[in-house]
């Protein structure tokens, strides 16, 4: 049987009720057709599509016709429609996004603090600012307003700013999701993860953009990172 006759067979309604009736078991005519808004001789017609598409069988017993239905008689529709399913994307690097992850001895909010408070003490600023890129001068501090709809951006010595990003979404010191600008211009999502694990925390950076631009600011920013967490701050 072809997918094209199951498809007529079922887009009537009536015969999709017939079918949910014969789920439990083969029954006659008469107890298919009990309290259907359709004759008796229409639903007979409708159990004759069902048939012709081999959804539904028939034996006689005695003096009765009954009708079951076909296991696996669907199975040309099925395959049809898994062969509808889109062909796995090709992926570059840039579509496949971003992912990078390190361990920590500090705890999730440790980290946090450390990430959204106090990354202007080990931010680095010489490889990672809008300033450092342009005119080879280093802003006076990085600041990062870990609140919906904060920034994270550098501060000039002259007062002016640059912001890198918006921050979109904050759970506390779970998670941090960022509009991120800084190598992309047209926008990406970043997102600041921080999950206890046994004796500390693992951060991971997903960004649904990868280039070679974003890939050496995050290995700069986590190099920088896992230094600042794992010794004293003073050295930074």
């Amino acid at each position: 049987m072809t997918y094209e006759m199951i498809l007529t067979a079922l887009a009537d309604p009536t015969r999709r009720v017939v079918l949910d009736r014969l789920r439990a078991g083969p029954l006659p005519v008469g107890r298919v057709a009990e309290d259907l808004p359709v004759s008796r001789p229409a639903v007979s017609q409708h159990l004759k599509v069902l048939l012709d598409a081999g959804l539904v069988s028939v034996r006689t017993e005695g003096t009765r016709n009954l009708y079951a239905l076909v296991p696996g008689g669907a199975g040309p529709l099925g395959t049809w429609l898994g062969d509808l399913r889109a062909a796995a994307p090709v992926h570059d690097a840039e579509t496949m996004g971003l992912r990078r992850t390190l361990t920590t001895r500090l705890t999730p909010s440790e980290a946090w603090q450390l990430f959204c408070d106090d990354l202007a003490i080990w931010w680095p600023v010489a490889r990672v600012s809008l300033s450092a890129q342009s005119d080879g001068a280093l802003p006076q501090v990085i600041v990062m307003d870990a609140i919906v709809g904060g920034t994270l951006r550098e501060i000039l010595f002259d007062g002016s700013e640059g912001a890198w990003a918006t921050v979109t979404a904050v759970t506390r010191p779970d998670c941090l999701e960022l509009d991120w600008h800084r190598g992309t211009p047209d926008g990406s999502c970043v997102v600041i993860a921080f999950d206890p694990v046994a004796d500390g925390s693992r951060m991971s950076v997903t960004q649904d953009i990868e280039t070679a631009e974003t890939a050496a600011l995050w290995d700069a920013v986590l190099e920088r990172f896992a230094a600042a967490a794992n010794s004293s701050l003073s050295n930074f």
